[in-house]
């Protein structure tokens, strides 16, 4: 299916429109935690996706952890404080892994760290449980914020489903966003594809659209 087929969901333009009218840095509360969040980054007052995935997150105390696409570090933020032994947070704009590395200096996480990267592309060794809120629309990005949210033919949710294994330790989890707004069809065509069982898979509709969570582990070769 061609990129053309794919359009941003009717909610999504307003809460871009809201994330783009910040021109200085703002605090978000979260669950318990206030994150910074830096004009350019996908921001957690505009969209309930990221809270929903720690609202169900699993147990990672002592677990090393990678999360791709780290937007605003909310969720890598999550992880570390609920005691994971390292937290590894990439992100293909520059402005979140900025963004991220000031959430990890702001609660003092010197187990984190945070780097530029295309999905895998610049990513080294494997992990316990690795994170990705998808962006759940499928037609191409206007600018590097849109990359949070649209991913043109669903290329980076494909090459996600691809590389994976590659940095999954055997016994690890694949924790994954998605919505009933994007192409769901597809998505579960990967799971199946790429021969990962679905542990726990929830769905909730809020504010006009719905945010779903899954959670994967690999079947046996």
């Amino acid at each position: 299916m061609g990129s053309t087929h794919y359009e941003l969901h009717s909610t999504t333009r307003p809460a871009l429109e809201k994330m783009r009218a910040h021109k200085a840095s703002y605090e978000v509360r979260v669950l318990g935690i206030t994150i910074t969040v830096l004009p350019g980054v996908w921001s957690p007052a505009y969209d309930w996706s990221g809270i929903f995935m720690i609202a169900n997150f699993p147990d990672v105390k002592g677990k090393d952890v990678l999360e791709i696409g780290c937007g605003s570090g909310l969720i890598s933020v999550h992880a570390a404080l609920s005691g994971a032994r390292h937290v590894t947070a990439v992100d293909i704009n520059p402005i979140a892994v900025e963004n991220t590395r000031l959430n990890f200096s702001k609660f003092e996480i010197d187990f984190g760290s945070a780097h530029v990267s295309n999905g895998f592309a610049e990513v080294a060794g494997d992990f316990d449980v690795v994170v990705f809120n998808a962006p759940y629309h499928g037609c191409r990005p206007g600018d590097m914020l849109e990359y949070a949210c649209a991913d043109e033919d669903y290329q980076s949710l494909r090459a996600f489903f691809s590389d994976v294994r590659t940095h999954l330790r055997p016994d690890g989890l694949v924790e994954l966003g998605f919505s009933e707004s994007g192409d769901l069809k597809l998505f579960r065509s990967l799971i199946e594809l790429h021969r990962f069982g679905i542990r726990r898979e929830l769905s909730d509709w809020r504010e006009g659209y719905n945010c779903m969570f899954f959670e994967l582990s690999p079947e046996a070769d």
